[in-house]
């Protein structure tokens, strides 16, 4: 197999402090982000109106958007679908404060028809998006991201132990959070496809964790279940997967980043949260899941000395005692 790094001997867990707090400092400024600027959430979600039209020639996407702006649809979204040679254009418009539920898909075609291009265009369907309906699709966008972290929990203790899956559930809030405070940052629309991508990368960064913690477990394993140091034998299993985590990671990324670049304005909230995601992703399998797994042992280690301390200083107390009380008698 192709390997970028060779032998590899990179001291991953002796800096493992150092990334947990650039991680830590990371999510709380993405947090802060969320709760400042807020999520430019998309029609589905806040309401508006979805219309598919159909032109006699090839249609100007900008001429679209410019007679769509003129009419005070400022926040409309307009791209191409199907064919080319179907000539269809599909365009979204978020709810405009004091217009009627009515009013605004029909308010979105009266403009077109007013527009250059009308001749010979169609409506082939539009729809409204009521804002009770998008406040159950955020409830549901929020329940299935947390119902895939709760499986991805599931999964991971049964196959290796919960401590793994409970570091590894950790990972993939870290990737989601700072994730989304970059969506946040950048002001990029949330929508049904932009929440299949934070799905799809909660999927892809885990894949990446159960490869490197299946390592760890072939190689303790090997040298006999507990000999050795928990952080030597994660950083030999980091390093024996470390081409492979990047090659994959590369691969994928380059292929988002060119979907990003030059799927125009209809892919570009989803493909941006592929390649940060992919990014974070693969960082926080080495630098957050990897370390979780030496804290979690050190502090079992810590524990277990705290109770054989008090065990044995409960005896060494007792005749003391006695003696006092004795003399206080005597």
């Amino acid at each position: 197999m192709f390997e970028i790094f060779k032998d590899s001997k990179f001291d991953f867990m002796g800096m493992r402090r150092i990334w947990i707090g650039v991680s830590l400092t990371l999510m709380v400024l993405s947090v802060a982000i969320v709760a400042t600027k807020g999520i430019n959430w998309g029609v589905e979600f806040e309401g508006g109106a979805e219309v598919q039209l159909r032109y006699a020639s090839k249609p100007d996407v900008e001429t679209i958007r410019g007679v769509l702006g003129r009419a005070g649809f400022t926040q409309a979204t307009v791209t191409t679908i199907g064919k080319p040679e179907e000539n269809e254009v599909y365009v979204r418009v978020p709810l405009e404060k004091g217009a009627k539920d009515d009013d605004v898909a029909a308010s979105v075609v009266r403009a077109l028809q007013s527009g250059p291009s009308a001749q010979g265009m169609t409506v082939r369907s539009q729809a409204y998006i009521g804002p009770a309906v998008g406040a159950e699709l955020i409830q549901k966008a929020v329940w299935a991201i947390l119902g895939s972290l709760a499986g991805m929990l599931v999964y991971i203790w049964i196959r290796f132990e919960f401590q793994w899956g409970l570091a590894a559930v950790v990972a993939l809030v870290h990737d989601t959070v700072i994730t989304l405070g970059l969506f946040s940052l950048f002001g990029y629309e949330m929508s049904l496809p932009v929440v299949a991508a934070f799905l799809t990368l909660i999927g892809y960064s885990v894949n990446d964790t159960v490869v490197i913690f299946d390592r760890i477990r072939e190689n303790r394993n090997a040298r006999g279940g507990g000999v050795g140091q928990l952080s030597e034998l994660i950083n030999d299993s980091v390093n024996q997967t470390l081409s492979r985590t990047v090659l994959t990671s590369l691969l994928t990324w380059i292929a988002c980043l060119s979907i990003f670049i030059l799927g125009g304005p209809a892919l570009r909230d989803f493909s941006f949260v592929l390649v940060v995601g992919i990014i974070v992703g693969s960082y926080s399998t080495i630098y957050i899941a990897s370390p979780i797994l030496v804290m979690w042992q050190d502090w079992m280690r810590r524990r277990a000395a705290a109770k054989s301390g008090a065990g044995e200083a409960a005896p060494a107390q007792r005749p003391a005692t006695a003696k006092k009380v004795r003399a206080g008698k005597a």
